[in-house]
């Protein structure tokens, strides 16, 4: 082949490689999480009434939520029963999901605590 044939396939191939499914996965920021389980836990969990990142880990510092998460959540559990229509809310505090989910979302609400030097994002 000629040099401008290589250099023409060359380019298709860049082309078509740039625009496959290897390069589709979504570009995670700087400041995105490491934590994914424990990020997709809480956002299954509490995001509907908590919001995002954003407001989510930054409503606690780093200490405050191992506090409310000690003790079987029994500080969660009183922070939310209050309110009758939480009743699921504290099913799930109770219940055995929790417990194994709880580590790894503690993990995740305290690297966006609002002392922990991150930039909430939760996308």
């Amino acid at each position: 082949m000629n040099k401008i044939k290589k250099l023409n396939l060359f380019f298709i191939l860049i082309v078509f490689f740039s625009f496959s499914p290897l390069n589709a996965a979504k570009k995670r920021g700087e400041y995105a999480t490491k934590n994914i389980i424990g990020q997709e836990y809480y956002l299954k969990n509490c995001s509907s009434c908590h919001g995002e990142g954003s407001r989510g880990g930054n409503m606690a510092s780093i200490n405050e939520w191992k506090e409310l998460f000690s003790k079987n959540a029994s500080e969660l559990l009183y922070l939310h029963e209050e309110d009758d229509e939480l009743k699921s809310v504290i099913n799930y505090l109770k219940g055995e999901n929790f417990k194994k989910q709880s580590e790894l979302m503690l993990k995740f609400l305290q690297e966006f605590a609002y002392d922990s030097q991150n930039v909430p994002t939760c996308n």
